[in-house]
């Protein structure tokens, strides 16, 4: 009952804010071109993946182009076995075993921008997945090769790079208290929410700190980290004193 209690205390707010690119993108219109044919699959994924993008031109003329490169990509598989050992009795029990497979893959891939009047950069981008199979009973085994899993963390790797020209909204969710005592650190914290949604991050950031004096608790703590993230997400630089 406590703790139903205490959960009835907080509820989430949410809003959505644009982060900022990583890269000074002079147009929208922009060419995708594969260094080797490695990188195909990373490219055609890139080119569908900035396409969606709104506002984005993918054509094979644009000034600003993407070089693709460093395409990698690796699957292992395990295998999980479990099972009865009945010893000495094993000629009176019965044995029982069950086994399932786990894929495990990992991909990565990087560009280089470079666009007319622009110092050219570049970005990398990495994913991971897994893919578990169900228990089996008895029989062999069967490890599927599963394109899919290729194709997803193609898709995973081209979102990353896609992230760092053209940045999608990202949802900002906080946690506060419902009817907080004036003045304590849960008011504070309710302040410093407010103040970040309305933009104002340096007194978001002050009225957190104050929060966090008042009650040096871990969430506090955790909602000083959070506001830095949500600074350097948006490029926003704190004023120092």
């Amino acid at each position: 009952m406590l703790g139903l209690l205490l959960f009835g205390c907080v509820h989430q707010v949410s809003w959505e804010e644009q982060p900022v690119s990583a890269y000074p993108v002079t147009t929208t219109t922009v060419a995708i071109v594969a260094m080797d044919k490695d990188c195909r699959p990373l490219a055609d994924a890139l080119v569908k993946a900035l396409g969606a993008r709104p506002g984005v031109d993918v054509r094979p003329d644009a000034e600003q182009k993407i070089f693709v490169a460093k395409c990698d990509d690796l699957v292992t598989t395990t295998v999980d076995v479990e099972g009865n050992y009945p010893g000495l009795d094993y000629g009176n029990s019965v044995y029982f075993e069950r086994r399932r497979y786990t894929l495990h893959g990992w991909a990565r891939g990087e560009m280089s921008v470079q666009g007319p009047g622009v110092e050219p950069m570049r970005f990398s981008s990495s994913s991971e997945r897994d893919l578990r199979g169900s228990w089996v009973s008895g029989g062999d085994l069967d490890i599927p090769a599963n394109p899919e899993l290729h194709t997803r963390l193609t898709a995973d790797v081209a979102d990353g790079l896609a992230d760092k020209l053209v940045p999608l909204p990202e949802t900002i969710r906080r946690t506060v208290y419902a009817d907080p005592e004036p003045g304590t650190a849960r008011q504070l914290h309710n302040d410093a929410v407010a103040a970040e949604r309305a933009g104002n991050l340096d007194n978001a950031m002050a009225l957190a700190k104050a929060a966090y004096a008042a009650d040096p608790s871990p969430a506090a703590m955790d909602y000083l980290e959070l506001l830095e993230q949500h600074a350097e997400s948006i490029g926003y630089a704190f004023k120092t004193k």
